[in-house]
């Protein structure tokens, strides 16, 4: 259940050389476009074939904060905290570089030449839209087909393939860059959650 709400959020074609070296400059700037921002937020549209949920994310680094409809998640760099109305308690986790990837796609696409390999797929006048195909058979999103907006390098859509063959679609807008942020933007915020919700450590 948790696999199917969270973002997931930042992948077989055969190509010529010149194709690839044009996808790892795409992505290069892609993720320099985010690397280069103190933070970036955006609201976003979350499907599947299951659910359809809507929400925001705001990131800084590997630092993210994921509020949706059920579901809520906070990362400070090394401590987890996922809410979800199915289990309804809080649960704190430390979680490998795979969960956080699942939970926020950005991360994968931050790391794309180390697990992904990108190819170039279409380039129209607004878009790029560049593949990324798994490496390793095991990671959970075998491949992500990113829409990537030519003035910015932001992210328009992400369509990932998970490891069971279903698809999410993640669809982000209104992007905000250099927000002015609190300190505990990233640390689990008990008013985002109902009264008397329990707390499970994990750990």
């Amino acid at each position: 259940m948790k696999n199917k709400i969270i973002i997931s959020i930042a992948f077989m074609f055969v190509v010529f050389v010149c194709g690839a070296q044009n996808a790892n400059t795409i992505m290069n700037k892609v993720v320099s476009s985010y690397t280069s921002a103190k933070n970036v937020s955006a609201d976003f549209e979350l499907s599947s074939s299951q659910f359809k949920v809507k929400g925001n994310i705001v990131m800084s680094g590997m630092k993210f904060r994921i509020l949706a409809g059920g579901f809520s998640c906070w990362y400070d760099g090394t401590t987890q905290w996922v809410y979800t109305t199915a289990t309804k308690e809080v649960n704190v986790l430390e979680p490998t570089s795979e969960d956080l990837e699942v939970s926020n796609p950005y991360l994968a696409v931050m790391k794309y030449d180390t697990n992904y390999k990108a190819v170039m797929k279409s380039n129209t006048a607004k878009s790029y839209v560049v593949e990324m195909v798994a490496k390793n058979s095991y990671v959970d999103m075998s491949k992500i087909l990113l829409t990537i907006d030519k003035n910015t390098y932001q992210i328009k859509e992400a369509v990932a393939t998970m490891a069971d063959n279903s698809t999410q679609v993640i669809k982000f807008s209104k992007y905000v860059v250099n927000a002015k942020l609190s300190g505990s933007t990233f640390v689990f915020d008990s008013k985002a959650v109902p009264s008397g919700t329990p707390v499970i450590d994990l750990r």
